[in-house]
C-alpha cells in the first residue's frame, strides 16, 4: 500500500449497505421506494448491491423518504462523494481509513456480511469479548474506569455479540493463537470467564472455532492478524480488513491479492486443532485458571 487512496466499489458497497439498512427500517421495499423517487425499479436493487452510484439528487430523496439522522446522512454523502470517480484515479487501490471512519466502515461490512473469517494471535477476538475482559484492557492501558469511551465499547461489543445468534446469523470461522488464551488480561477470574465464553460460542451451530497450540509445527503468517468477508449477493467481491494502530484498511483489489488472504485463512485452519480439539483446549485453559 503506496497511499491512501480509496476504492469505488468499496465505496459503493459501503453506501449500498447503508441504504439497504435505512430502506429495511422503514419497512419499504426496493420497488415502493423507487416508485416513490420516481425511479425504474431496479435502480434501488443495483445501488443497494454497489454496481452503480447514485447522484445528489436521488441520494437526497432516499435519504429523505427513509428520514435518515443527520449522522447517517452525513456518512451517506462522504461514502457517494469518495465514490465518484476521478480522472487518473489507478485501477488497483486500496481503501485506508484515518480516524474513527474505519469502524464504521467495518461494523457496516460486519452486519451485511453472510460469512466472516477472522484471525488474531495475542489478544481474543474483539466480537468474542466478555466486558470484564474489555474493561481489563482499558485499564491496561491507564484509562479513567469512568471515562465514556469505555461505556460506548461495551455497548457496541454488545451490539456486535449479537451478530452471533441473531436470526439467519452469518457464518464465523475464528482461527486463534494459544497466545490469545494464554495472554493474561486482568486477573485469572477475569480469564476463566473469557474462555468459558469461548467454548460457550464455539457451540454455536454457525460458529467454527479454532486454535493453533504452541506445539504446532507451523506457525505460516499467524502475526497477521485480519478479517475477511464474504456477502450472498450481488456484492460477490471478498474484501479483506487489515487494522492498524489508529487506521485500518481495506482490500477488495486487485482479486489475487484478496485470495492469497483466503488461502492463508485455509492453511491457518489446517495447522489448527480441529473444532472440537480447540473448545476443549479452551475448556482446559479455563480450569487452569479458575484453579490459579
Amino acid at each position: 500500500m503506496t497511499s491512501p487512496s480509496r476504492s469505488i466499489s468499496m465505496q459503493r458497497r459501503l453506501l449500498g449497505a447503508e441504504l439497504l439498512r435505512l430502506r429495511e427500517a422503514t419497512g419499504l421495499t426496493q420497488d415502493e421506494a423507487a416508485e416513490r423517487i420516481g425511479k425504474a425499479g431496479n435502480k434501488i436493487s443495483r445501488v443497494e448491491s454497489g454496481k452503480i452510484g447514485v447522484d445528489k439528487t436521488d441520494l437526497d430523496a432516499l435519504l429523505d423518504l427513509y428520514k435518515a439522522s443527520e449522522k447517517d446522512q452525513l456518512w451517506c454523502r462522504e461514502l457517494a462523494r469518495l465514490a465518484k470517480p476521478k480522472r487518473g484515479r489507478p485501477s488497483g487501490e486500496t481503501t485506508l481509513y484515518l480516524g474513527p471512519r474505519w469502524f464504521r466502515a467495518f461494523r457496516d461490512l460486519e452486519t451485511d456480511a453472510n460469512e466472516i473469517m477472522k484471525v488474531d494471535s495475542e489478544i481474543v477476538t474483539g466480537i468474542l469479548q466478555t466486558d470484564d475482559y474489555i474493561r481489563a484492557m482499558f485499564d491496561a492501558q491507564g484509562a479513567d474506569p469512568i471515562d465514556k469511551i469505555i461505556d460506548d465499547t461495551l455497548r457496541i461489543r454488545a451490539e456486535r455479540r449479537q451478530l452471533l445468534t441473531k436470526e439467519n446469523a452469518a457464518r464465523f470461522a475464528f482461527v486463534l493463537s494459544e497466545s490469545a488464551l494464554r495472554r493474561r488480561i486482568g486477573g485469572a477470574e477475569v480469564m476463566a470467564e473469557q474462555m468459558r465464553h469461548l467454548a460457550e460460542v464455539a457451540m454455536l451451530p454457525n460458529v467454527t472455532f479454532q486454535v493453533i497450540p504452541f506445539d504446532s509445527r507451523s506457525y505460516e503468517h499467524l502475526s497477521t492478524n485480519f478479517t475477511l468477508f464474504r456477502f450472498g449477493h450481488e456484492m460477490a467481491n471478498d474484501i479483506v480488513y487489515l487494522e492498524m494502530y489508529s487506521d485500518a484498511a481495506y482490500l477488495d483489489k486487485p482479486p489475487e491479492t484478496v485470495r492469497r488472504y483466503a488461502e492463508l485463512f485455509g492453511r491457518l485452519q489446517g495447522v489448527a486443532l480441529g473444532p472440537v480439539e480447540s473448545r476443549h483446549l479452551v475448556q482446559a485453559v479455563a480450569d487452569e485458571y479458575a484453579a490459579g
